[in-house]
């Protein structure tokens, strides 16, 4: 439809996959009366929207029977895209590889700017455990913290992502009868400032000029062939 070969960088995956790395590795601990740690938990991160863990929680408040859900436990979806106009570049304007091998160069026009939104759900049982996890993620966001990605191999495009906390609100379900379970959610809002690449083309490298140009009162030709090739001048006074 818009005549382009077919392509596809994966940035936005990539670009989500670094986003989930963030939240990959942490852990709470359980401790006694007396302090000591008696169990080190790891939060399980996934990607699926908050509202499928709160139907299977309350279609089994007890959870007696065998389930996928248990917590406390993290999971993120996007929201929304949207295009960023104050990151706009000059479409025009070629990214090339200098690296590339033999006579033909590959080009790729400047990326487009778009904003993703994210929303990261932390769900636990208790303000305890909540408090962990969220202590062990503000501090990395000031509120921008930036990544890295491997947008375009082909092209050795390495892309700088900030990662921007916007808000972060709380819900505490405590209400209900003893046999409503209660859980704790923390949702927190998250924009990632990514490029989107177009396709990569080859672009033949010039090896033969022609120039004409003209001096005021004279004419002038020249023909010459790069590289190596001396140029040959012809010209006349007309005076």
């Amino acid at each position: 439809m818009l005549n382009n070969p077919t392509y596809y960088h994966g940035s936005l995956r990539k670009t989500i996959v670094a986003f989930g790395r963030l939240f990959s590795d942490i852990t709470i601990a359980r401790q006694d009366n007396d302090g000591n740690i008696e169990q080190t938990i790891a939060i399980p991160l996934s990607y699926a929207p908050k509202e499928k863990w709160i139907v299977r929680i309350d279609s089994d408040p007890g959870l007696n029977n065998t389930t996928y859900t248990t917590l406390p436990r993290m999971s993120f979806e996007i929201t929304a895209y949207s295009y960023d106009p104050s990151r706009k570049m000059n479409r025009m304007n070629k990214l090339t590889c200098d690296q590339a091998a033999g006579s033909i160069k590959k080009a790729m026009f400047t990326p487009v700017p778009y904003n993703v939104d994210i929303t990261l759900y932390v769900l636990t049982k208790t303000q305890e455990d909540a408090m962990q996890i969220i202590e062990q993620i503000l501090p990395t966001f000031t509120p921008e913290y930036t990544l890295s990605i491997n947008a375009v191999p082909e092209m050795q495009v390495v892309q700088d992502i900030p990662v921007i906390l916007n808000s972060i609100t709380v819900q505490d379900d405590y209400d209900g009868d003893f046999q409503t379970r209660r859980f704790v959610t923390h949702t927190l809002t998250f924009t990632l400032k990514t490029n989107l690449y177009g396709p990569v083309r080859n672009q033949g490298i010039i090896t033969d000029v022609n120039v004409n140009v003209n001096i005021p009162g004279r004419k002038y030709e020249a023909v010459g062939t790069l590289p190596g090739d001396p140029i040959t001048d012809n010209w006349e006074s007309t005076f």
